[in-house]
C-alpha cells in the first residue's frame, strides 16, 4: 500500500489572542468600549422586540376574547328569538327528539 508523503516540518499556528485567551482582552480599550455600546444596543434591540410581541400576543387575546363573548352573546340572542317565534310542534321536537331544523 502506498501512503501519501508527510511534510518534515510541522506547520505551528500562531495566535492572535494573548496568554490570557480572551479576545476582549487583546484589544484596545476604545474598541472595547465600542464593542460594548453595540453589544448594549444590540441587547436592548431584542428587549424591545420581546416586548413588542408580548404586547402583541396580550392585544390579540383581548381581541379574542371580545369575538368570543360577542359570538356568545348572538347565540343566546338567536335561542331567545326562536323560543319565541318558533311553533309550538318545534319546541315538542325539541324537547323529546333532541332535534330541529332552525337551531
Amino acid at each position: 500500500m502506498c501512503s501519501s508523503p508527510k511534510p518534515k516540518t510541522q506547520v505551528k499556528g500562531t495566535k492572535s489572542v494573548g496568554s490570557s485567551g480572551s479576545i476582549l482582552s487583546s484589544i484596545s480599550t476604545e474598541s472595547r468600549i465600542r464593542f460594548s455600546e453595540r453589544a448594549n444596543l444590540a441587547q436592548e434591540r431584542r428587549d424591545q422586540i420581546k416586548l413588542e410581541e408580548k404586547q402583541k400576543a396580550l392585544r390579540l387575546q383581548a381581541i379574542h376574547k371580545k369575538n368570543e363573548k360577542r359570538l356568545l352573546k348572538s347565540k343566546q340572542s338567536r335561542l331567545s328569538y326562536w323560543l319565541l317565534s318558533a311553533s309550538l310542534k318545534e319546541i315538542i321536537q325539541l324537547l323529546f327528539l333532541g332535534k330541529t331544523k332552525s337551531i
